[in-house]
């Protein structure tokens, strides 16, 4: 997959980790430094339209946003905006099975 961000070509590989499965669809984003998180993850918006462009459904409201974080970490909101609709972050959620939060703490998972 190839993405275009600010007049760059990228490999969606180069910016972000896609991860697949039957019809679930992750892309992990891995940056420590905030302002290239910025620009990374900008993507999403271009991955949107890729997806659209070959005849995929993303389903906004089912989708969402969680930033891994250590316990001693300021929050600092993040949103995503594409065609007035926002993506939600979220502190946990399902992944392949597994409930994991954005501390990486099993809690959920057990309960």
């Amino acid at each position: 997959m190839i993405i275009y961000l600010n007049n760059l070509l990228l490999r969606i590989n180069f910016v972000s980790k896609p991860i697949l499965f039957a019809d679930d669809t992750s892309v992990i984003i891995s940056e420590m430094r905030r302002f290239l998180f910025s620009v990374k993850s900008s993507s999403i918006c271009h991955i949107i339209k890729w997806f659209a462009a070959n005849n995929l459904v993303l389903n906004l409201d089912k989708t969402n946003i969680m930033k891994f974080i250590t316990k001693n970490s300021a929050h600092s909101a993040f949103l995503i905006e594409y065609k007035e609709k926002y993506i939600v972050e979220t502190v946990n959620t399902k992944f392949h099975g597994l409930q994991i939060d954005n501390h990486i703490n099993w809690k959920n998972h057990i309960e």
